[in-house]
């Protein structure tokens, strides 16, 4: 049977399937969710909890929040988190994938809050040779208390985070911890050799 052929309830039925929230797919454990979904969006907006844990629960039955973050930020990383549809933790497999995002980026020269200056990403790059740093180990992560009005630093770290300089492969509590990409991603998966139709 062909999709045009289908009922709504046998749409409905394929699609919750592919969600895992059947009981027939559901995944098993909190790494089963990630390969399935084969992303998991991240938000700041916390009720009962963040967003990217209700993913978990809605499919896994008695997780615990130590187990959501031990399978996302794995040691070593299975996953890396950037921007899929939105900022997403990705299995570390696709990460050759984005190649196409790193070079949009790189291309525009400049995320919304402006260039970061050069003295600034030498800087952080200089930082990182001794290990992951987080906003706090660079000093903080904003000028004010608006949300956006982020510190030279944080622009720095976004920015390496955006062009494929930097990765992030774990958070500590809910803070990004910054990486070279280079020490942090195996070689295979490094390069950026895919074209952005190949991406796609």
């Amino acid at each position: 049977m062909t999709a045009e052929h289908w009922t709504s309830a046998q749409a409905r039925s394929i699609a919750l399937a592919a969600a895992g929230l059947t009981n027939r797919s559901a995944p098993h454990s909190a790494t089963e969710v990630l390969g399935q979904l084969g992303a998991v969006q991240l938000d700041t907006i916390s009720v009962l909890a963040r967003s990217h844990e209700l993913v978990h629960h809605a499919r896994v039955d008695g997780l615990t929040r130590k187990d959501i973050e031990a399978a996302l930020w794995a040691s070593p990383p299975h996953s890396f988190e950037y921007w899929s549809h939105a900022a997403c933790v990705l299995p570390l497999a696709d990460y050759h994938l984005f190649a196409f995002r790193r070079r949009w980026f790189a291309r525009r020269g400049e995320r919304w809050h402006g260039a970061p200056a050069q003295r600034t990403l030498n800087n952080i790059v200089k930082r990182l040779a001794d290990g992951p740093v987080t906003t706090t180990d660079l000093g903080r992560a904003k000028k004010s208390g608006e949300w956006w009005d982020w510190s030279a630093s944080k622009i720095g770290l976004e920015w390496l985070l955006d062009i494929g300089e930097l990765t992030v492969t774990r958070r500590v509590g809910w803070r990004r911890t910054y990486d070279l990409a280079e020490r942090a991603i195996p070689t295979a998966l490094l390069h950026d050799d895919l074209d952005d139709h190949a991406c796609h």
